[in-house]
This record gives structure tokens, sequence and C-alpha cells, in this order.
């Protein structure tokens, strides 16, 4: 880690963090919590945060400096719900949503609905592929632009 600075060693256990909670608690960690994990006070948390979302690391929710995402985890419900064991999830898109199980090492269960139709669609991955495939993943945007807004995409 030679050459790192001190803030970049401090975002580094602060994302470590954000992705451990995701992963025990299907939820984004709050200021006090990361700030709680990482002893440091909520001011500097809430700095890190920032310094993540600028690389990209993590996305805020707009006007806040609250996570709304931790690729591949979303931090509030949308139509992508991931079920690993007794623990949910929320991806913001198909690619997401298999990213968790893959992500995790474990199968999985995703609901979800047609882009076109919103007709029902359920999703089992086990072993790192979908079992029984059907159906079309369309990704509408291309990935070097995903960022330009990322709530769309």
């Amino acid at each position: 880690m030679a050459g790192m600075h001190k803030a970049d060693l401090f975002d580094r256990k602060v994302r470590l963090h954000i992705y451990r909670h995701f992963i025990r608690t299907g939820r984004a960690p709050s200021h006090a919590e990361t700030a709680r994990a990482v002893s440091r006070p909520t001011r500097e948390v809430r700095a890190a945060y920032r310094r993540l979302a600028r690389r990209h690391t993590i996305v805020l929710q707009e006007g806040t400096d609250e996570i709304l995402r931790a690729a591949p985890f979303w931090a509030l419900p949308t139509r992508f719900h991931v079920e690993v064991g007794r623990r949910f999830y929320w991806g913001s898109c198909i690619w997401d949503a298999l990213g968790i199980p893959i992500l995790l090492g474990k199968n999985a269960r995703i609901v979800t609905g047609c882009g076109c139709c919103d007709r029902a669609m359920v999703l089992e991955v086990h072993n790192g592929a979908i079992k029984n495939p059907h159906g079309v993943v369309h990704i509408a945007v291309a990935a070097r632009h995903w960022y330009d807004n990322v709530v769309f995409t």
C-alpha cells in the first residue's frame, strides 16, 4: 500500500464496510453505522462517501449523501428483487440482479417483470448460471454511458 494517501486508505475501509453491510443486511449502511464501524466521525464518513461517488464506486441519492447504489446492490426497492436464502436484495437492473448471486457465490431467485409487457418473470440462478433460461436480456444503454444517468440505466 506504499504511495497510498490516508484518504485513499480510509475510503477503502469505508467501501469495504459498505459492501459488508449490504451483504449482511440487504440494505445500505447509514452514516452513523459506517462511522461506528470505522471508528471515525460521521463528517469524515460523509466526505468519504462523496469521494467514492466521484469515482463511481458508489452512487448517492440525488441531493443527499445517502447511498443509492454500490454495484450491484441498490438501496431502494426496484423491479429486480433478489432472494438469496433468507436475505433479500435489490438490483437496479437485470445486470445487477444477476451480479448479486455471482458476487455472493450463492444460488438465488430473481423476481422481476418483462420490460415490454410487465409479465411476471422469475429467474433461478444455480451454481452461477440461469436455470431454465427464457426471455431476452436487453441492455438499452451502452456500458460507457451507464453513469450518464445511472438511475435511468
